[in-house]
This record gives structure tokens, sequence and C-alpha cells, in this order.
């Protein structure tokens, strides 16, 4: 099970923000495309989910191809994703948040229990509004919400911004318990974080790809210099 991009561009208006970018996810591992603010991070999830013109490049998912199908086709292709800011429903409780995730996927009828031993909060505030739980309970809502329709891959856009040290321990555990079901591509910031978590790293600058290897086979002085930018 493997999501696979090759040479993707990207643009906003008349501007070219992505030059090429190749990345590889693979079930079994955590992905982690790093880099600092502005390097092309989200852009690239955005491209690869159809939310930005990509007018180059492949997306394939298992051998299927991607690019040029709308956003709802590529979650019904197995994509879950996760945006930053998260985005959960304020105003609809944790229930009906996580029904809506099951629209992705036709074949799920009913929350499966498994989603409630990975996230046990969820189980006390099920007729909660989302918009009454703190940053950190929506932000397992909000990953609650894409791995309720099964996908084979969950993309999570900066998942620990804004979230308290013990929450974030708590995310780093899920996506190790996840990662053996469905591949994870992290998009983070927050560099410790993603190099604890991450089996395979990414880093982008100013829209390439500059590394690419395990945490520990990295240039880390210019890992430094790149995120200090």
């Amino acid at each position: 099970m493997a999501l696979e991009i090759q040479r993707m561009f990207a643009t906003y208006g008349e501007g070219i923000v992505l030059h090429g970018v190749s990345l590889k996810a693979e079930k079994g591992k955590v992905t982690a495309l790093v880099g600092r603010n502005g390097a092309g991070k989200t852009t690239t999830l955005k491209a690869l989910m159809g939310l930005v013109s990509a007018p180059a490049g492949q997306i394939e998912l298992d051998g299927k191809h991607l690019e040029g199908l709308p956003a709802y086709e590529r979650a019904r292709a197995g994509i879950g994703y996760v945006p930053q800011g998260r985005e959960i429903f304020p105003q609809l409780t944790v229930r009906e948040n996580l029904e809506l995730g099951m629209e992705a996927n036709p074949s799920v009828h009913e929350i499966p229990e498994s989603l409630f031993e990975t996230f046990p909060i969820l189980r006390e505030f099920l007729n909660r509004k989302g918009g009454d739980l703190s940053g950190g309970q929506q932000q397992q809502l909000a990953i609650a919400r894409a791995l309720v329709a099964r996908p084979r891959v969950l993309v999570l856009d900066e998942p620990t911004e804004g979230i308290q040290p013990s929450v974030v321990s708590e995310i780093g555990r899920v996506l190790g318990q996840i990662k053996q079901d469905v591949a994870v591509l992290l998009v983070e910031q927050y560099l410790e974080f993603a190099l604890e978590v991450a089996d395979d790293v990414y880093v982008i600058e100013k829209g390439e790809i500059v590394q690419h290897g395990a945490p520990d086979a990295l240039d880390q002085e210019a890992l430094k210099q790149t995120m200090a930018l």
C-alpha cells in the first residue's frame, strides 16, 4: 500500500510554488515532509488533494492515477485528509462529525469500535459539540474523522500546532499505532516531533525536495540551515 507523487508542480495564481516535488508514503511508515514556513509543505498536500492547481506531475495510490480527479474522488479513493487548523464542525456533535467522515467510504455504515480504543476520550464526548472540545481533543476528533472511512493513506497538516505537550505525545503514539494499517504522510514544522515519529523524512525548501532519508541519516547541519532560512 503506497502513495507516490512524481514530479509535481503547483501554482497559486501565476506563480509556481512547487517545482517537481516527488515523494512516497508507504504502509508501515510515518513519512514526514518538513521545512520552514512558506517552503511548500501545505501546498504539496493541497495539490495532492486537488485543492490547488497542479498542472504537471503524477499522483498514484496503489497504482491508480489520481491527478485530474476532484477532491471528493481522491478522498473516496482512500486518502484521509486532516487539514491545518483541524476544521471540525463546531456546531455538530462528536458523533455527527464522525458520521460525516463516513461519507468518504459508502461501505462504512457505523463508527468502528477500534476508533474508540485509539481515541478513548471521544467515546466520553460523543454527544458533546465539537466546538466545546479543547484544541487537543478537536485534533483527535479530526484525525478520527479521517480514519473512520478506513483510508489507505492518512495525510496530516501540522497536527501539533497549538496543542499542549501531553496531547502531542498522544498524537505521536497514535501515529505509531495506525501506521501498521495505513500509510501516514505528515507535514510538520515542529522538527523534533517529526524526527521522533517519522521513519522516512523529506525536506522541502522553496518548493523543491532538498533532502530525503531516515531521520538519523539526514545531514543535520544542512537541515538546521534549511529550517532557519
